[in-house]
């Protein structure tokens, strides 16, 4: 028997049946359902009967699905097979105030109660990804946090069970939970945020001596065992703050007991401060170690980790782009308006196939003018979206998180004449947790984007709505990952993101100089409302833009 495709057309309820028949049979005669591939799911029967024989039931549907529950449509209708078995369940057979329209409404009509946590009971929920109209199913096994069991009834299609897993293709955008009929299966690979604690801090002593690092020297940062982390991190996103340098120079994260790696983590200027995240592997001791070329003061903050076995898969540090000694490309600069294409997949960091993600450090050494780098999937077109700003003959590193694109390679574009480093920190497994989405701007006071034009003043705040924008869902979103750029200050400013609606936390995201630029990317839960807000301590053009979201 071939697979089956559901078909794309779960409609709301209807009043009349002969309506129903009609469109179902038009449906069916132009071949909306076709052969599934096998990597989406596997169908484990189709038919009331088949199903039952085979011991996959349907919960009496079968005798009643001409009875409308929800006022949906009744018959083969994938939300009327869904209302049933919540009515079964307990629920009453009075439609939810909330509920409306076709399938694709559930999430966003239960919000609060929808998550990418499976348990048995729950509502599976596809939006408009899956078809026009969406899609549910009711879990009927969880056999983990990325394999479910399911039964479903499509409109012109036909009842059956399937298997679904998280790499597979079709994993639902999010689990309703209405009236479970057992606990939902917490992910464990998923990212766990956390309340920002301060790990190192040498101007005060917190976890080291009091004193700078001495040029060309590390400093070991305990990470496991610590803010209530275990002994199976994998990898720490730290907040790291450089100040008071003696002369510029740059920074480099590494696991520690592992031989320290040519790369970077951070490039500083002297004199000013300086805070980027940064990405970083923990060592098997539950440690992370600093390495600085340059005597300076550091503060290290953790806000949030990765568990060994996590959707990023974080890597030593390793370069694969040097133009000064011709390192994975010709040795010469990246011309003005230039731009490079760097294969990943395959090339023995990141794997040929499960890969959908890379995290990359860029470095701009020695830049002949001030400029941007930008990172983008090869083969698309490049965004608007920087990902490192620079000035003339100063280097500037940032970290960035980018989709793989044609030949599993990411293309980078320099603005400006520069030399190039690129090292690779990490991957992210299909079906993570962590989405990224094509790059968008969703706040730009230059232009009046998002918020008045013109500098947001000292002290002030600008809230921003992310949920159902730039490729964010409506739902199931626990945190989003933003380039905050300031632009120009009237003087030393800090910029802090944090969820809308709570209290701002004190270490700032974002610190640049009077009359600077600066690009950093954050890591923001979202708040009740959908939105994140961001506060300047000093008048400041502001621009936003979303790289990508990690799910509830």
């Amino acid at each position: 028997m071939p697979l089956a495709t559901p078909t794309p057309a779960h409609r709301r309820a209807r009043p009349l049946a002969l309506l129903l028949t009609v469109v179902a049979l038009v449906v069916s005669g132009i071949g909306l359902a076709g052969t599934a591939r096998s990597a989406e799911w596997v169908v484990l029967c189709t038919g009331y009967d088949p199903c039952a024989g085979a011991g996959y039931g349907n919960a009496g549907y079968q005798n009643v699905s001409s009875t409308s529950y929800w006022r949906q449509s009744t018959g083969h209708n994938c939300t009327n097979y869904v209302a049933y078995r919540l009515v079964r369940n307990g629920l009453p057979n009075t439609k939810p105030s909330t509920l409306s329209g076709n399938a694709y409404n559930w999430g966003p009509s239960f919000p609060g109660q929808t998550n990418d946590d499976p348990a048995v009971g729950a509502v599976a929920w596809w939006n408009t990804s899956f078809s026009s109209t969406g899609h549910v199913a009711y879990v009927e096994k969880v056999v983990s946090a990325d394999e479910i069991l399911i039964s479903e009834d499509n409109w012109g299609g036909d009842f059956r069970w399937r298997k679904v897993t998280r790499t597979g293709g079709r994993w639902p955008n999010g689990f309703i939970h209405l009236r479970d009929q057992a606990a939902p299966v917490v992910d464990v690979d998923a990212y766990r945020p956390l309340t920002p604690v301060t790990l190192l801090d040498t101007r005060t002593g917190v976890g080291v001596a009091a004193g700078k690092v001495a040029g060309g020297t590390s400093v070991s940062v305990p990470v496991a065992g610590r803010a209530g982390i275990p002994s199976g991190v994998g990898t720490a996103l730290l907040n790291v703050t450089v100040t008071a340098a003696a002369s510029p120079g740059y920074l480099t994260a590494y696991p520690s007991g592992t031989a320290q790696p040519g790369s970077r983590s951070v490039s500083f200027p002297a004199g000013t401060t300086l805070r980027e995240h940064v990405p970083a592997r923990v060592g098997a001791d539950g440690r992370v170690r600093l390495y600085t070329s340059r005597s300076t003061d550091l503060v290290v903050t953790v806000v949030g980790w990765y568990p060994t076995t996590g959707h990023l898969v974080s890597v030593t540090p390793t370069r694969v782009i040097d133009t000064r000694t011709g390192t994975g490309v010709a040795k010469v600069r990246v011309p003005a308006g230039g731009s490079v294409d760097l294969p990943l997949a395959g090339r023995g960091l990141v794997p040929s196939t499960g890969a959908t993600a890379v995290v990359l450090d860029l470095s701009a050494t020695t830049p002949s003018a001030g400029g941007w780098l930008t990172a983008y999937p090869t083969g698309s077109a490049r965004p608007t979206t920087a990902h490192v700003r620079y000035d003339a003959g100063a280097d500037m590193t940032g970290a960035v998180l980018t989709r793989l694109g044609t030949g599993g390679s990411v293309t980078i574009h320099s603005t400006a004449q520069t030399d190039l480093l690129v090292d690779v920190l990490g991957w992210v497994k299909v079906g993570a947790d962590l989405v990224p989405v094509s790059p968008t701007r969703l706040l730009d006071t230059r232009s009046g984007l998002g918020a008045p034009t013109g500098r947001v003043a000292a002290g002030r705040t600008v809230t921003i709505p992310v949920l159902g924008r730039g490729g964010v869902p409506t739902v199931g979103v626990r945190a989003v990952s933003l380039t905050v750029t300031p632009i120009a200050p009237t003087a030393a400013t800090g910029v802090t993101a944090y969820p809308s609606g709570t209290a701002r936390p004190v270490n700032a995201d974002v610190t640049v100089g009077s009359g600077r630029t600066f690009v950093n990317s954050v890591v923001v839960p979202v708040g009740a409302d959908g939105s994140v807000t961001l506060h300047t301590s000093a008048s400041a053009y502001l621009v936003v833009d979303v790289q990508a979201y990690l799910k509830k």
